[in-house]
């Protein structure tokens, strides 16, 4: 029996409203007669460890006049990296260890949780004040920020929910969500502020 451990993180709550919201998003396009083709098979993994991800396609049936969305993500190959393996963002950084910058040569760290950017490959160069956009957006799979388990995919940063019948994790921009499920998530959080105030 295979079974599914939640993640444990800041935004487990907008993960679990995000599951319903995109749930029934699923529901409503699926009920859409002739619209869509069938959805595609799954492609390669991005990674091979340490989190990835994977998409699948589907073709509108009517031309460009179809509801919805014509991708969706998921995460894989959500095993465990080899130590000596390091972070995948670090990983990226180091790459450019051997290239210029302005006419000398750096060894680069990652900068993590740029609330600006998310998927920019920003880096610092060690031992030095100084802090560089390498690259305009990191590799898929990358985490947005060490706090959650939203990955980067196509230079977005996508917000990952339990997918309805699997272990793995469907990603979605953070956009897709409706008006409805920001304000219950902005009531929930203003109600456990207040909690917490009344509480002192």
């Amino acid at each position: 029996i295979k079974t599914c451990t939640e993640p444990i993180n800041g935004f487990f709550l907008l993960s679990i409203l995000h599951f319903f919201q995109t749930s029934r998003i699923t529901r409503s396009d699926e009920d859409k007669e002739g619209s869509w083709d069938a959805w595609g098979s799954w492609s390669d993994c991005s990674r091979t460890c340490g989190g990835g991800a994977s998409y699948s396609l589907r073709r509108c049936l009517n031309g460009r006049n179809c509801e919805g969305r014509n991708i969706r993500y998921k995460t894989c190959s959500s095993n465990d990296c080899p130590s000596d393996v390091g972070d995948f963002r670090a990983q990226q950084c180091s790459a450019y260890n051997d290239v210029k910058y302005q006419g000398h040569f750096y060894e680069w760290i990652p900068v993590y949780n740029d609330p600006t950017a998310p998927c920019a490959l920003k880096c610092q160069a060690l031992g030095k004040n100084l802090i560089v956009e390498l690259a305009p957006k990191v590799l898929d799979g990358t985490r947005c920020n060490t706090e959650s388990l939203d990955m980067c995919i196509s230079g977005i940063c996508q917000v990952c929910s339990w997918c309805k019948s699997t272990c793995d994790l469907c990603c979605e921009t953070l956009r897709t969500l409706s008006t409805f499920w920001l304000f219950f998530i902005f009531m929930y959080q203003f109600t456990l502020d207040i909690s917490a105030s009344t509480a002192k």
